[in-house]
């Protein structure tokens, strides 16, 4: 007797919305608690590097959720999660953590805000809500990273080391990010420098112990690496370019449009690592040995998706940093005339 079985490629289940949610929402987690550790340790009432991170963080919270909504496929499948709440589910839990957390953000956010412009300090306050929004950060980090790591179909994802490793690949961004939005405080470029410098040798260390593990996962990834070696370069070449532009940055300051090419290398990495994590592991054989091709579709659920998202995080951006500026202004404006008054 001959049996003959049959197979044929599978869809690409996850779609670059996926991606486009890990990047934002691996920022606004690493920004809050850059932003709560500039509020342990500082010793400034106004600091502009914890009010920098928690503005980069109140932007991605805006976009990561949007881009989540989309990879959903159906908005109606949000209410599933509340109507129909399974507590063995890491979505389910996301579903309740993602709210909290973009609402905790955007308090902090306003409380800071609140502070600096009227010089109203509440210090307990500020300390509480960062304490909230760290905790509530690590919750979604947690959550975004257990929700890919627990699945035994992917033997590469299948690692406790992938949440350690998404979370550090979009911490060495911070940075960068925020040497960019001080680039008129270059006095600020130095410790960010070696903050970034800490952050690619604790990624690096975490991507040697993930790769030299005796397990599924590790081999994994070793014999991804080996068969697309090109692909398993593009991050090693984004990490060294940033190792050298951070090492450079101790001894002397960089230019704009160093700072700018630096930011930019650090963006790409971060968002690079979870294309090829999250849409080019897919395309390898689950079940059978075919693989499963796939092709950047030009539409709502390819390029347009990615250029969209940026786009939108670009105008949030332009608009909270305005909108910060009109009301210092105002507020400026106002104590002037409320003073001459006085003194009148």
């Amino acid at each position: 007797m001959i049996r003959e079985m049959l197979a044929h490629p599978q869809d690409i289940a996850w779609l670059p919305w996926a991606v486009q949610y890990f990047f934002f929402i691996g920022l606004a987690c690493s920004a809050v608690l850059f932003a709560g550790w500039q509020r342990i340790v500082s010793r400034q009432q106004s600091n502009p590097l914890e009010f920098a991170a928690l503005m980069l963080a109140v932007t991605a919270v805006v976009v990561a959720p949007l881009a989540l909504n989309a990879d959903l496929h159906q908005p109606a499948r949000v209410w599933h999660f509340y109507a129909h709440f399974t507590p063995w589910s890491w979505m389910s839990w996301g579903s309740v953590f993602l709210p909290l957390f973009s609402l905790l953000v955007v308090a902090y956010f306003l409380a800071l805000t609140h502070s600096r412009l009227w010089g109203k300090a509440r210090p307990r306050l500020l300390a509480g809500l960062a304490l909230l929004c760290a905790l509530s950060a690590i919750s979604i980090l947690l959550y975004t990273g257990r929700e890919v790591s627990i699945l035994r179909a992917q033997p590469l994802w299948f690692s406790l080391w992938l949440p350690l490793f998404i979370f550090l690949s979009a911490w060495q961004a911070i940075p960068s990010l925020l040497a960019t939005w001080l680039w008129r405080k270059p006095q600020y470029q130095q410790p960010l420098a070696r903050w970034q410098l800490i952050n690619l040798v604790a990624l690096a260390g975490v991507t040697l112990l993930w790769a030299s593990g005796d397990n599924p996962s590790a081999q994994a990834l070793r014999d991804w690496a080996s068969d697309a070696p090109m692909l398993a370069a593009l991050p090693i070449v984004l990490w060294l370019l940033l190792l050298g532009l951070a090492g450079a940055n101790l001894h002397k300051n960089l230019s704009i449009p160093l700072v700018v090419v630096q930011v930019l290398i650090a963006l790409s990495l971060c968002w690079s690592v979870r294309w090829l994590l999250l849409m080019q592991t897919q395309t390898l054989p689950k079940y059978n040995i075919l693989a499963n091709p796939y092709a950047l579709p030009l539409g709502s659920e390819g390029l347009l998706a990615i250029i969209g998202t940026f786009g939108l995080w670009i105008a949030v951006m332009i608009a909270a940093r305005e909108g910060i500026c009109w009301l210092e202004q105002k507020v400026s404006g106002r104590k002037t005339f409320e003073g001459e008054m006085h003194h009148g």
